[in-house]
């Protein structure tokens, strides 16, 4: 988001909560605070070529088809736009109301190119430790939570702080070229083709 210039138009598909720039327009299929439209990521309410860029975080897991959501991402982009879009790999189920997918590197490569995206760079977004940690919290939450769907959630979120020190583990372990075997997320720049 910090690349592009103030004067970009900027989308954020699936946005929550989260406002990056004030001027970004948040859309997402709940209402919210932070929600300036409310709207299908698989049928975007603008027309074709309208924003310099988007992104789409955490959001491609949760959605039936993901392909025809970069699909809509690249068609109101401007020619030459980018998008950047992220998912996990290695990570626990976590239903936002539905949890579907997860992507290798090689898997988001094809996601974007299946898409009709130039494909720009594709890398690790959180390491090896977060993905193990995820995993940890998710096993001990299932294990100490004897069945009981209410005290998982609870235990789910009070879990990850004894365990949250440990992913500055991926400073160092997330250089390692093997990391990409068992990382967490991996984020995608793509770009609309110039035509």
């Amino acid at each position: 988001v910090r690349r592009f210039p103030e004067s970009a138009h900027l989308l954020n598909v699936g946005s929550g909560v989260h406002r990056y720039r004030a001027d970004m327009v948040n859309l997402d299929i709940y209402p919210d605070a932070g929600v300036d439209v409310i709207a299908d990521a698989t049928a975007l309410p603008f027309g074709d070529n309208t924003f310099d860029g988007a992104i789409c975080e955490c959001l491609l897991e949760h959605v039936p088809e993901p392909e025809k959501v970069v699909r809509e991402i690249l068609r109101v982009l401007k020619p030459g736009g980018r998008a950047f879009l992220s998912a996990p790999f290695v990570y626990p189920f976590h239903a936002c109301p539905n949890d579907f997918y997860r992507w290798s590197m090689t898997g988001m490569r094809e996601l974007g190119l299946r898409a009709g995206a130039e494909v720009e760079c594709i890398a690790s977004r959180s390491g090896p430790t977060s993905a193990l940690v995820a995993q940890l919290v998710t096993w001990c939450a299932i294990a100490l939570s004897f069945g009981s769907t209410r005290l998982y959630e609870i235990l789910s979120m009070l879990l990850l702080l004894p365990f949250f020190p440990l992913k500055f583990l991926d400073l160092l372990l997330g250089r390692f070229p093997t990391a990409i075997h068992g990382t967490e997320a991996f984020y995608a720049v793509v770009r609309k083709p110039l035509q």
